[in-house]
């Protein structure tokens, strides 16, 4: 579904612009390069459970204009995973590895669906709100669901991450920046949020694809 609102018109998840929140302190002092790190939470999980030790409490994102990779590893390092995102290819190299096996999925973008299939249909409105957030300041979305159970969710972002098109294969692909707040749904409920952002250059060999890893067609 597509709305439109005065000239801004969004494909995907519908998009409701309720006020345009620019200031010039948006549009300077823009980085295309560097790492966020995220600390990691599951508020689905007992803390004092037998999962609580095994679960991963921190992401990295590494990025630079076009490109994007996440890793996290969860039990002591038993269990590494890593999302290879290459946004002007529309494509992402997904690695696994779980003691001495490692694997590789090579996706296009017809085969995103599969990463975001437990999601359901939503309109994201864009408001005016801003909040700064690891230092770099951000404007306020909510995610709407149709689904009665679901409920809504916050999300901030910020433009003065200059990836291009950096949610092009996630539910919030519509969200016009970088999302340093993040709530994700996989196995359980995941909350993302960025506690730093450090700018400078990246070793282009990061977002190689790594050849000790064994290709297979998917890994979900």
């Amino acid at each position: 579904m597509i709305i439109k609102y005065g000239p801004l018109v969004f494909g995907g998840a519908a998009v409701v612009m309720l006020a345009n929140g620019c200031s010039s302190g948006f549009m300077h002092q823009k980085i295309s390069a560097g790492v966020i790190e995220y600390a990691l939470s599951f508020p689905d999980q007992d803390p004092n459970g037998l999962m609580a030790g095994m679960l991963p409490e921190k992401t990295t994102l590494t990025f630079n204009a076009n490109q994007q990779l996440a890793e996290l590893s969860a039990g002591m390092g038993v269990f590494r995973t890593s999302m290879m995102v290459n946004n002007e290819q529309r494509r992402m190299d997904y690695h696994l590895s779980v003691l001495s096996k490692k694997l590789v999925s090579n996706l296009q973008e017809k085969d995103m669906a599969m990463f975001n299939k437990e999601e359901k249909a939503m309109v994201l409105l864009l408001t005016d709100e801003t909040d700064t957030i690891a230092g770099y300041p951000c404007k306020k979305a909510i995610a709407i669901y149709d689904a009665v159970d679901q409920p809504e969710i916050e999300l901030w972002y910020t433009d003065r991450i200059e990836v291009k098109d950096p949610n092009w294969f996630g539910p919030y692909k519509d969200i016009p920046g970088v999302l340093l707040p993040l709530q994700h749904c996989a196995i359980w409920r995941m909350h993302l949020d960025a506690t730093s952002i450090t700018p400078g250059e990246v070793d282009p060999s990061r977002f190689v694809v790594k050849r000790d890893h064994e290709a297979v067609p998917r890994l979900c």
